[in-house]
């Protein structure tokens, strides 16, 4: 059995096997990138890819296991019983290490909008490499990332009629929006229906109705299916049973060629783009300990340091690049910090329900508002979400939570990079650390490019340069503010305080 992911996305493929039981090895391929999905009985137990990053012997060493040099080149269940044997890792930490590795790969492979796969229900994981990934959560947040443009494709008409899967939700972390549309399904309902109860946008409808069939919550009447009908299965004679462990490595084996910096590091920025918070930059869980993070952050240092990938500089991508890396220094620098790390879980808290409230706002102005035009395009979903940020970003600074306040400036001017206010907040952001003040120039430098005549740009720029030591420049800035606006106050004892301290 193959397709394309064009026509049946990585997740719906998931879903499918998960809802049949099937078992076998999903192979996906995205140019010179592979992948292989493992599941036994629906539940998806392992995966790998041809990325080293992906690797499981990397991923080990993240975790601070000592890799001897003899283990570098054996494949994954040599590896694993290899560390099990030599009493170097546990068999439930090997469990929670595997869960981690597997969904990492997934995770990135759920992002793909082209390829290829095929299904062969004869390939198996190795039975020691086999671990409980929580499928379902996964899913359901991988459809938060998709273009809600996207998720209304699944769903052509609206007339198709959605089940309620009782108890499904108990074990799923749902977003607002989602459990709303939940709460208004008690009995067999269409889609249209479900979209008009619901009083959200519709386009952030389908996109949670979309997540909650994926997950399970919601049976769909007639979905788009790639399996018709059972994939073929492994012959289960004495001699095949006998046989099969050493196939089954053969088939866990994934093409791997030589690894491409570049396309690593498409797949770094990818993952760095969709984090929202310190622990997401990182790439590790909320409980992590201090040294977790420093393993993490001494990986990414050597993997991604913009000084790695000097023949790019000048390039967006090498921008894109110190920026990025200016985020991980900022989340390292607070989550090594014991007070600073109590302080900004408060923040994360406080900042959550900050959104809820928004979203709340937000949603009960929509409905208000239900016969405007209609803005389901993507472009106009993008800026929305930039807007989004920011404002999130604005309530956040006027709270004092400068690290949530960043990050959603972040966010907000990579969505939207042409948008100067955007900029000129991130720069400003940016500013306020020591360590990052040359990123906050170029963000500044970027805001007056595009607005030219905005005063506070000029000025947020003139107090960068004063507070860098150069102060013909921010002179320089602060003049360009009186042109524009003469009567400035602000600009006019920045002036007088630079003139002072010649």
């Amino acid at each position: 059995m193959n397709g394309q992911l064009s026509e049946h996305p990585l997740a719906e493929l998931i879903s499918e096997i998960a809802a049949k039981g099937f078992s076998g090895a999903l192979r996906i391929e995205r140019e010179r990138v592979k992948a292989v999905v493992y599941f036994e009985d629906g539940a998806l137990v392992y995966a790998a890819s041809n990325l080293r990053v992906h690797r499981l012997v990397e991923h080990l060493r993240q975790q601070g296991l000592t890799i001897m040099p003899a283990h570098e080149s054996l494949a994954d269940v040599a590896l694993a019983e290899a560390l099990v044997s030599a009493g170097l890792v546990t068999r439930p930490r090997l469990n929670d290490i595997l869960v981690e590795h597997v969904t990492n790969i997934v995770r990135v492979a759920l992002l793909w909008a082209d390829g290829s796969w095929t299904f062969d229900g004869r390939a198996h994981a190795n039975q020691f490499l086999q671990a409980k990934v929580p499928t379902r959560q996964l899913l359901l947040e991988a459809t938060r990332r998709i273009e809600m443009r996207f998720a209304g494709s699944r769903f052509p008409g609206g007339n198709e009629t959605l089940y309620p899967v009782p108890d499904a939700a108990n074990s799923l972390i749902l977003v607002p929006a989602e459990a709303f549309l939940l709460s208004r399904v008690d009995a067999p309902i269409s889609v249209a229906n479900l979209i008009a109860l619901s009083g959200l946008r519709e386009a952030e409808a389908i996109q949670g109705i979309y997540g909650l069939t994926l997950a399970g919550v919601l049976k769909r009447e007639c979905g788009p299916l790639a399996f018709r009908t059972a994939p073929p299965q492994p012959v289960k004679s004495k001699a095949a049973a006998t046989k099969l462990p050493e196939a089954a490595r053969e088939e866990e084996k994934v093409a791997a060629p030589k690894a491409d910096p570049r396309r690593e590091l498409d797949a770094f920025l990818e993952r760095l783009a969709q984090a929202s918070n310190h622990y997401e930059v990182l790439n590790v869980p909320i409980s992590a300990d201090l040294a977790e993070i420093k393993r993490m952050y001494h990986t990414i240092a050597r993997n991604f340091h913009p000084d790695r990938f000097h023949d790019l500089a000048g390039t967006n991508t090498h921008i894109r690049l110190q920026s990025s890396f200016a985020r991980i220094t900022q989340a390292y620098e607070v989550l090594t910090s014991t007070e600073q790390r109590s302080i900004y879980d408060g923040n994360l808290q406080a900042l959550r329900r900050v959104r809820e409230a928004h979203e709340t706002k937000s949603r009960a102005s929509e409905a208000a508002t239900e016969g405007a035009a209609d803005q389901s395009e993507n472009g106009n979903n993008v800026a929305q979400l930039a807007e989004k940020r920011f404002q999130e970003g604005a309530v956040a600074l006027q709270q004092g939570q400068t690290g949530a306040a960043t990050s959603c400036f972040s966010a907000a001017a990579r969505l939207a990079p042409n948008e100067a206010k955007y900029r000129a907040y991130f720069g400003r952001a940016l500013a306020a650390n020591p360590k990052t003040q040359r990123l906050a120039e170029a963000e500044l430098q970027a805001a007056v490019k595009l607005d030219p005549g905005n005063a506070s740009y000029h000025l947020m720029l003139a107090v960068l340069y004063r507070n860098l030591g150069f102060p013909r420049r921010a002179v320089t800035e602060v003049e360009r503010a009186l042109v524009i606006d003469p009567q400035n106050s602000h600009a006019q004892q920045l002036l007088s305080s630079l003139a002072a301290n010649k």
